[in-house]
């Protein structure tokens, strides 16, 4: 498996000083509807350290730095891309390539 990032991601994480994506599953058990997604977000290389290790997180290098994959079964392609996306000020991470 290949990640891919997108001139605009590289861009935005280079300004910023970032260089992990951590990729999690977030589920609501609270409500009458299940609801189970996929959410990405950046994370410094100590909770990426906590990640591996504590929670079996596993460490993939990258041209940046690290992409932290759960522990959970995911499908993935054989190129996964990440992307930036911009609404209004807000920005954040999005990709092509892993399904739950």
């Amino acid at each position: 498996m290949e990640f891919k990032y997108t001139p605009e991601l590289l861009e935005y994480m280079k300004r910023k000083g970032k260089k992990n994506i951590s990729v999690e599953v977030a589920s609501s058990d609270h409500s009458d509807f299940e609801v189970t997604e996929l959410f990405y977000r950046f994370v410094k290389d100590d909770f990426a350290v906590y990640l591996r290790d504590k929670k079996r997180y596993t460490m993939k290098e990258t041209e940046v730095g690290f992409v932290m994959l759960p522990p959970y079964r995911l499908h993935y392609d054989p190129v996964v891309t990440f992307d930036l996306k911009k609404t209004w000020i807000f920005h954040s991470i999005i990709q092509n390539g892993i399904r739950l």
